[in-house]
């Protein structure tokens, strides 16, 4: 890997007024025919379509004396709103309607009516209101995002369901290209296991991970202690970004359901066809932080085999694989020219994490967050998910198997965390039969 790969941004002029969040920033006048437009899809007609949308905004805007977020209609668009609210325009739905709504984050089940506070849109301020003090423009090449954070102390939460959203969002709109500015958002009340609540355990994990989206944490911050500096006079308040994105509420890697802990969560499925968007989203990962995803090959020997140890803070899925190793090494090591490798990934740094797992042939994990590192391995392996048989709810917990089922680049098996002699027998069979398939492949 190098850093010079990594992902880089261009098109700034010169000499900058000054930066926001550390992205340069220029002073420009509002010339004839500016304004903000939209787009949004995700529409279902109901109650909560709020949860469900996702907009694109040109000439996003954030206030920074009132720390909140603006777009600026045209008259044109005030006569359509004005034609829309007639008492008598029922069931004309436009998808550029400003008076709309988004999910600023993932929706977690737990939150329950709570969840009403990821509700938002920004201020619609008519075009008058920034035009005697024009404001200050991000890059062409940058594209502005709030959101507000899952559960970001947990990995597995903070790529699946706070950076796979992000990576969506982006797609959806033809914005993969851009370099994210980043904002995430506090609400009120403020949700159970957000970042909001415990930002000193998600701080070390999010800046672990930040390099996957692009940025850093210095980047980001929340709306109350952004970065706004002005070489000399400061001319306006408003920072405006091109393009812009928000509504990451259904984007997530479970919607509406948990992640396998009770039996309702098995009876839908979220993920069914969207393993080609997941690879992608691997691959931009893996660019993001200089690794190039489509060099690494798995069907020459040796073949690799990995075995993710100790990867759960929780005891009853913190397994060691001591036994496993042995045996691959005793009944397939004269058969198949392996190499058995056995690794504490949270004591690696990520790019090692990530070089290692996406050059593997087989990777053995628990499920849950340590299982996060098995999206990183390349086309035609296969992974091995151990999961406890029982838990309080009666259910195996088979977590995010919605998710792991339907990356349509490898294959997943599942496997008892408690396993009997019979169980180690049919474990050698099933990498056996894996080493033919990826030899011959």
């Amino acid at each position: 890997k190098s850093s010079e790969s990594k992902k880089t941004y261009g098109g700034e002029r010169p000499n900058a007024d000054g930066s926001f969040n550390t992205f340069p920033i220029y002073h420009r006048e509002v010339r004839d025919g500016w304004h903000s437009n939209i787009h949004c899809i995700g529409e279902n007609f109901s109650d909560d379509a709020w949860k469900y949308r996702s907009c694109h905004f040109q000439n996003l805007c954030y206030d920074t004396e009132e720390n909140s977020y603006a777009i600026f209609t045209s008259p044109e668009h005030i006569e359509l709103e004005k034609a829309l609210q007639h008492s008598k325009r029922v069931n004309f739905d436009p998808a550029s309607s400003m008076n709309t709504t988004v999910s600023l984050g993932g929706v977690n089940p737990k939150w329950n009516k709570d969840v009403v506070a990821l509700e938002w849109y920004p201020k619609i301020l008519p075009v008058e209101e920034i035009q005697s003090t024009g404001y200050y423009a991000l890059g062409n090449d940058k594209v502005l995002l709030p959101y507000h954070s899952l559960a970001g102390f947990n990995p597995g939460h903070l790529v699946w369901d706070d950076f796979l959203p992000i990576y969506t969002l982006l797609s959806i709109f033809g914005l993969v290209s851009k370099e994210l500015v980043l904002m995430r958002m506090n609400v009120e009340p403020t949700m159970w296991a957000s970042c909001q609540t415990q930002y000193s355990k998600c701080a070390p994990i999010i800046e672990k991970f930040y390099p996957l989206l692009g940025t850093d944490i210095q980047k980001v911050s929340t709306q109350n202690d952004t970065q706004f500096e002005i070489q000399g006079e400061k001319k306006s308040k408003y920072i405006c970004a091109p393009n812009g994105a928000a509504g990451m509420g259904m984007l997530t890697d479970h919607g509406l359901k948990l992640h396998g802990w009770i039996p309702e969560d098995y009876e839908t499925m979220h993920n069914h066809g969207r393993g080609a968007s997941v690879y992608a989203f691997r691959n931009w990962m893996m660019e993001n932080i200089g690794i190039a995803p489509e060099t690494k090959k798995i069907h020459n020997a040796p073949y690799k085999i990995v075995f993710s140890t100790a990867s759960s803070s929780q005891q009853n899925r913190n397994m060691t694989f001591e036994k496993h190793a042995q045996l691959l090494e005793e009944k397939l090591g004269s058969k198949y020219n392996i190499v058995v490798i056995e690794v504490v990934l949270s004591q690696m740094s990520l790019e090692d994490q990530i070089e290692l797992v996406s050059g593997c042939s087989i990777f053995i994990t628990v499920c849950g967050g340590g299982a996060l590192t098995a999206m990183f391995l390349p086309k035609g392996a296969a992974l091995f998910a151990y999961f406890n048989q029982g838990n309080k709810y009666g259910t195996p917990a088979r977590l995010d198997w919605d998710l792991l089922n339907n990356m349509g680049y490898i294959r997943s098996h599942w496997l008892p965390t408690r396993p009997g002699e019979h169980d180690f027998d049919a474990f050698v069979k099933l990498v056996d039969h894996e080493l033919d398939v990826i030899s011959y492949e």
